[in-house]
């Protein structure tokens, strides 16, 4: 949800300042940020493979590295169990930029809010339709797409007096409070109990829409408790390498656990040398890349936000 925010707010001030996006340049800017660090983890799950020291299927590590995970089926790999999250925004990468430049602002955010209303319709559809797929309803892009339209959708709509509205009555620390213990300790047990009766034609939609009341609370309001506590140098410097500690954390977790909290610390190292070694380099190539290729001064890579360039 947060990069839907964060991409489609971007792509629109580009389009308000520029009167078009360029798909060149986003392209070009998620390939340095993204691809790197990604085939850098997967390459030593491959060396792990060769040495006998894990155990894997080709296919998972063909459907990994084309970011088709979430379509994979009875793929069972604790290592690249998780990817399937990255295939789905690769893919929403690959669909939502040209869908904001052909359609516009005002089109997109139909889209956006009909995915929203017509994903529950898809998950059951899904289910009833293409049994071989029953169990896999909650990582597939178009059973998983409504939680980044979220995202989409509040960008678009950020400026919108109406939706400002409407904002402004869900902004208070109850509705916050309540959101949080929702989706931290509710939305966990109704899954636990119910499961797909929940997840699937309520529990997805109802998680990503309070979730989208816990952003909007702390970005329009970064001086209350919980926006100054995400603000705290530790849990900013958290978010910056956050990418890494999502590639690393399956080498070091389930099957793969040790002495907690040794493995915590592996994972968080293997994140800070991911992002040191890899990621910062990656994005001052691309900086270099792209100044000359516009022949402008290259900003240092540093100086930005690394999860938002």
């Amino acid at each position: 949800m947060i990069s839907g925010f964060l991409i489609t707010y971007l792509l629109v001030r580009e389009n308000d300042a520029k009167g078009t996006i360029s798909l060149k340049s986003f392209y070009f800017r998620r390939f340095f940020r993204i691809f790197p660090p990604f085939y850098v983890y997967l390459a030593v799950v491959v060396i792990l493979w060769i040495m006998g020291r894990v155990t894997e299927d080709s296919r998972d590590l063909i459907s990994a590295a084309t970011y088709t995970w979430d379509y994979r089926r009875n793929g069972q790999n604790w290592l690249l169990g998780h990817i399937w999250s990255l295939s789905v925004e690769e893919q929403f990468y690959l669909l939502w930029p040209p869908c904001l430049l052909l359609l516009g602002k005002k089109r997109s955010t139909y889209v956006a809010l009909g995915v929203i209303l017509l994903s529950p319709v898809s998950r059951f559809l899904t289910y009833v339709f293409v049994p071989s797929w029953r169990g896999a309803e909650g990582i597939m892009l178009h059973t998983r797409l409504d939680m980044i339209m979220f995202g989409c959708a509040m960008a678009l709509l950020w400026e919108d007096g109406r939706f400002n509205r409407w904002a402004d009555k869900l902004l208070h620390p109850m509705m916050f409070a309540f959101s949080v213990l929702y989706i931290v300790i509710l939305a966990p047990c109704l899954s636990a109990r119910f499961e797909g009766r929940y997840d699937w034609p309520v529990g997805y939609t109802l998680r990503g829409a309070l979730i989208s009341i816990v952003l909007l609370y702390v970005v329009r309001k970064p001086i209350s408790l919980p926006g100054c506590v995400l603000n705290l140098g530790f849990l900013r410097h958290v978010g910056i390498i956050s990418y890494s500690l999502y590639l690393w954390q399956q080498m070091f977790t389930g099957p793969y656990s040790f002495l907690f909290p040794l493995n915590l610390l592996t994972i968080f190292a293997c994140a800070e040398l991911s992002y040191f070694l890899i990621e910062r380099p990656s994005l001052r190539l691309r900086d270099l890349i792209g100044a000359r290729l516009t022949k402008a001064p290259a900003i240092p890579s540093h100086s930005r936000e690394a999860g938002v360039t």
